[in-house]
């Protein structure tokens, strides 16, 4: 496990960990300060608290991912390097694309498309996969929010 702080999951993974902790205790003493105490349930520090329990739980696998692949002393493919700025890119154009797409095609097929495209450039070649996700994904998260909790999606 040479070199293992300079592996770059490794790197992240600490960071998602320790930003998740943050906003975890973050949201405790919030709660704890708050002028009017509520219950968790209403307490508008819960949804904090959420996210930094899943930051957490990807801190923790990224760390995982960085450790195992550090000691195995696997080395990042000579193709690969170098790719990482125009990749970023293409994903941020496509999330503005998405977030331009939003209002003309409402949310569930803007967001069907999105993750389809999404799943094809990041290497998924099975498109009954590709299917199943884009098309449950925007159902599973609409029926959540926009019948469950009545919160109005895009």
């Amino acid at each position: 496990m040479r070199g293992g702080l300079k592996n770059k999951t490794i790197q992240d993974g600490a960071a998602v960990l320790l930003a998740g902790l943050s906003l975890g205790v973050y949201s405790l003493v919030s709660f704890r300060r708050a002028a009017v105490q509520t219950a968790w349930i209403l307490s508008p520090w819960l949804f904090p608290m959420l996210l930094a329990v899943l930051a957490v739980l990807a801190g923790a696998a990224l760390l995982f991912a960085g450790w195992r692949a550090a000691a195995a002393d696997s080395a990042e493919a000579p193709a690969e390097k170098g790719r990482g700025l125009p990749r970023a890119l293409t994903v941020a154009l496509s999330a503005a694309a998405y977030v331009a797409l939003l209002p003309a095609l409402r949310f569930v097929p803007a967001t069907a498309l999105f993750l389809g495209a999404m799943m094809v450039f990041l290497g998924e070649r099975r498109w009954l996969t590709i299917a199943a996700v884009a098309l449950a994904a925007p159902l599973l998260l609409y029926a959540l929010f926009a019948l469950g909790l009545g919160v109005r999606l895009p």
